[in-house]
Formats: C-alpha cells, sequence, structure tokens
C-alpha cells in the first residue's frame, strides 16, 4: 500500500484546532516538504483571498501536491450550510462551495474537497424531507466537481458535533440510497474512535467508497501520542485497498513542529510496516 501522507495547513484558527500548520499558507507547502510530508490538505477560509498563483508555484517548486481542500471555515466563520433553511443561504454556501472546487481543480487536488459541517443538522422533524434537499445539493456539487476532474469528499463527524452521519455505515447507506457516485465516504480516527465500535470494521463497511482518512490519535494529539492501536486500522485500509491520502489533523501541541515532525514519523513507519 502507498499512500500520500499529507498535513494540514490554515493561514489562522483556534490554538488547539486540529490544523497543524499556520500562517503563510506558501510558507506551510515549504515546512510540508522539510518534514517529509507528500501533500497538503488545506483549510481555506475565504476562496476570493486564496493566494492560487503563489500556491501553484510552491507545490511545484517543492514538489508537495495538494491531496483535499476543506470547506469547513464557510460554516464556521460565515455560518452558510448548503442544507440551511434559508435559501439564500443556502445559494451562497453552495456558490462557496464550487468556488473551494475550482481552487482544488486548479491545484490538481489528489482527492478532492471536503464537505463537513456546511452540510447541517438533520431536524428532528421532516426528516425525509432534509435528507432529499441534502441529497440534491450534493448531487449537484458532485456532478460539478466531476466536471473539474474533482470528488466530494462527506465527513463523518462525531454526535458531539453533529447529528448527521455519525458512523460509515450511516454515511454510506445515504450515499448508496440516494445513489451519489461522485459522493465519497471520508472518515477521521479521531472521529471512528467516539462513534465506531470496531474502527477496522468501519473501514470495511465503507470499502470502495472510501475517500479520504484523516488521522490523529484517541486525544486528537499526532499519532503515537495516545492510545490507539494504528495496526489494524493501517490493516484494513489494505483490505479495502483504500489508495487515498492519509491526512494528519491533529491539535498542534506541544507545537506544530513537533506535531508535524512526530506525526510523519510514527505515519511513514506504520505506513511502511503495513
Amino acid at each position: 500500500m502507498k499512500n500520500l501522507l499529507a498535513i494540514t495547513a490554515i493561514t489562522s484558527g483556534a490554538p488547539r484546532a486540529p490544523l497543524v500548520l499556520r500562517g503563510d499558507l506558501v510558507k506551510a507547502v515549504g515546512q510540508a516538504a522539510d518534514w517529509g510530508y507528500d501533500a497538503i490538505e488545506i483549510h481555506i477560509i475565504d476562496a476570493g483571498d486564496f493566494p492560487l498563483p503563489l500556491m501553484k508555484d510552491a507545490c511545484s517548486r517543492y514538489g508537495v501536491k495538494v491531496s483535499a481542500i476543506v470547506t469547513g471555515q464557510i460554516f464556521t466563520r460565515r455560518n452558510r450550510c448548503i442544507t440551511s433553511p434559508d435559501p439564500a443561504n443556502r445559494e451562497a454556501a453552495m456558490a462557496e462551495v464550487k468556488a473551494y472546487i475550482d481552487i482544488a481543480a486548479a491545484l490538481g487536488a489528489t482527492d478532492g474537497v471536503v464537505i463537513g459541517w456546511v452540510k447541517g443538522n438533520r431536524p428532528d422533524t421532516q426528516q425525509e424531507e432534509f435528507d432529499r434537499l441534502l441529497a440534491g445539493q450534493l448531487r449537484e456539487l458532485g456532478a460539478y466537481a466531476s466536471n473539474k476532474g474533482q470528488r466530494i469528499l462527506v465527513e463523518v463527524i462525531n454526535r458531539y458535533e453533529t447529528n448527521l452521519f455519525n458512523t460509515a455505515a450511516e454515511l454510506r447507506e445515504f450515499l448508496d440510497k440516494w445513489e451519489l457516485p461522485n459522493c465519497w465516504v471520508h472518515m477521521d480516527t479521531f472521529h471512528m474512535n467516539i462513534d465506531e465500535a470496531d474502527m477496522p470494521q468501519a473501514i470495511r463497511t465503507a470499502g470502495d467508497k472510501l475517500g479520504y482518512l484523516h488521522v490523529a490519535d484517541s486525544n486528537r494529539l499526532y499519532p503515537g501520542a495516545g492510545h490507539l492501536d494504528f495496526a489494524p486500522i493501517l490493516a484494513a485500509l489494505q483490505e479495502v485497498d483504500y489508495q487515498g491520502t492519509i491526512s494528519l489533523e491533529c491539535i498542534p501541541e506541544p507545537d506544530s513542529m513537533t506535531a508535524g515532525v512526530r506525526g510523519m514519523a510514527f505515519l511513514s513507519k506504520a505506513v511502511k510496516c503495513s
């Protein structure tokens, strides 16, 4: 199994947000290369401010790929959601996600565009109507991404943060029911450790629809800093022939360099041995 190893980056974020590289994104590409990463995962705050030409040049110069573009800041900073009951909010969210897809395409992202919090929460009532709306929005984004050579990566997030798709089985069932061919299961070991009774089996359940993987240890620090057993997780990835990126999304403690360097040391050895 040969998977790209990626590291997360953002220009600015809360101190304990699970994003390792902070500050200038061009410099982040160089740091990722220095620490041995194959790729960088970019959490864009505003597509209009994104330094696309500079990033294309930096990735080319350092030989670093872009694994994915992440849309979470659309929700956390601007409270926009693709399933909002407000049509104007929905329209704005969809337009922003498409702008992120455009950036992913321009950078040749290897895995796609992540849809996490921006997909919203399922209401207590009219759940079938909500699911139909969500499926329609994801179908539209999936078609748009497909035309750009990209994929939509729908993230499974733990129950303390959302009530929608807390397990791989829930998301896989939804994608199959609504026939969303360009939407894929995105898993995260931190979230899995909360809601999956059997993490390797969850990977098997995602199966050939597994499109992306975030890794962090049980405490959301870099792998090796907690008590997760990554060997059976990596073995399950082999079983399903996972060809996508393994991306370090962890709290940058004690500091970004330590998290990034130790995360790479652990992952490169673990992946090589799997």
